[in-house]
């Protein structure tokens, strides 16, 4: 019986044994898993069309939207990893993902990945420049400025200091030259103000808060300005000569009441909406036509988000951000140019726009046209007929 059981154990020990060399012989190999991670690499590759707007709202590609539909959750996966456990990334896995949500103007995210990211990396300079871009799109100008002149303090790279002081030119020049274009004045003070204090002879900055005083008829605040300036700077002397005996080449923007029938023969002329008290005009902007209200104690143009969401990105060039004064009170609003406005069959190019939120307007227009559009024409409103008409200039 001893026996038995001893050769029954043995077979036991052999069939174990047979069965475990065949298992480890025959095992398929397990590669590790890796994350769907969004590459640097992989957002280049992507149609431009899911960064910018089109013409519609919703795509008729379904397998198109579905792919972005996925990329996003992707991507939405991996920055709430990095920003729950950022060290469990390494800095330039979090870097690759700070610079694809910049291309895609995610700044919420954006914010909150790099506010993790420079409390690991707090000397990273590239780092820095991502900051300022994320300030430029998302608060005043002014102060996206003012942060670009803090990062000249710091000990930065030649080439470095180079795109900066080139990024607050180029900015800080368009500014000036757009706003002074639509003669919005207050903006260009509030704008200019804080940047003055930080680069006092500037004499770009000098020149233009002093205008934007003296055109708001501020003269005492205009001769602090030009305080800066030698009192027989040519310049400054002009300008004061305009600000105190304006002639009539610097008044001719005003409105003109007053039109013959014989001038309005050869002018083209816009069709004005109206009961007498308000008064709207269609405007096409981008492929659609919006109902605007005639404005003319507004210095530039204002569009609702829904109005601007319909417009093709490459039709608009961010300005900036600013504070504006609205029915409801101050907020900070983008200001964006249009390349067209068009009133009528008259195209007006390089169009400054204010974007406010849809709950600005009353659901019987869309936006305001703001005298920098305005100024183009002349007015005639007949009493008795209560009847306004704009005459291209």
């Amino acid at each position: 019986m001893q026996k038995l059981l001893a050769v029954i154990l043995l077979l036991s020990l052999g069939l174990n044994a047979y069965l475990l060399f065949d298992l480890k012989t025959n095992r398929p190999e397990l590669k590790p898993a890796t994350m769907n991670r969004v590459t640097l690499d992989d957002q280049k590759s992507l149609s431009q069309s899911n960064d910018a707007r089109t013409n519609t709202v919703f795509s008729d590609d379904s397998s198109d939207k579905a792919n972005n539909n996925a990329e996003n959750a992707a991507l939405q996966q991996q920055v709430t990893e990095a920003y729950q456990a950022p060290r469990a990334m390494s800095g330039e896995e979090i870097f690759e993902l700070l610079q694809i949500l910049q291309a895609k103007k995610k700044y919420d995210d954006l914010e909150l990945l790099l506010r993790e990211y420079l409390k690991l990396y707090p000397s990273d300079h590239k780092a820095w420049l991502i900051e300022a871009d994320l300030i430029f799109h998302t608060e005043p100008l002014n102060a996206a400025i003012v942060f670009y002149y803090n990062l000249l303090e710091k000990n930065l790279p030649a080439e470095e200091e180079n795109k900066i002081n080139s990024i607050i030119e180029v900015n800080t020049s368009k500014v000036i030259q757009q706003l002074s274009a639509d003669r919005a004045w207050d903006l260009l003070a509030t704008f200019i103000e804080p940047l003055l204090q930080i680069d006092p002879l500037n004499r770009d900055y000098i020149m233009g808060l002093a205008r934007a005083y003296g055109e708001q008829q501020q003269v005492v605040l205009m001769e602090n300005a030009l305080a800066a300036l030698p009192y027989d700077d040519a310049k400054a002397q002009q300008l004061r000569e305009s600000i105190y005996s304006p002639s009539t080449a610097d008044t001719e923007d005003e409105i003109e009441g007053d039109i013959t029938d014989t001038a309005t023969l050869s002018r083209r002329t816009v069709t004005v909406l109206g009961n007498g008290q308000q008064f709207f005009v269609r405007a096409k902007i981008g492929s659609n036509s919006q109902m605007l209200l005639l404005d003319t104690g507004a210095s530039t143009t204002a569009i609702s988000q829904k109005v601007f969401a319909s417009v093709p990105e490459s039709d608009t060039e961010f300005v900036g951000r600013f504070s504006v004064q609205t029915a409801g009170g101050g907020i900070e609003a983008p200001l964006f140019k249009l390349n067209t406005l068009t009133l009528g069959d008259i195209n007006i190019n390089n169009v400054s726009v204010i974007v406010l939120p849809d709950d600005t307007f009353t659901s019987s227009f869309e936006g305001l046209l703001g005298m920098n559009v305005l100024r183009n024409f002349d007015f005639r409103f007949d009493p008795e007929k209560q009847k306004m008409t704009l005459f291209e200039r």
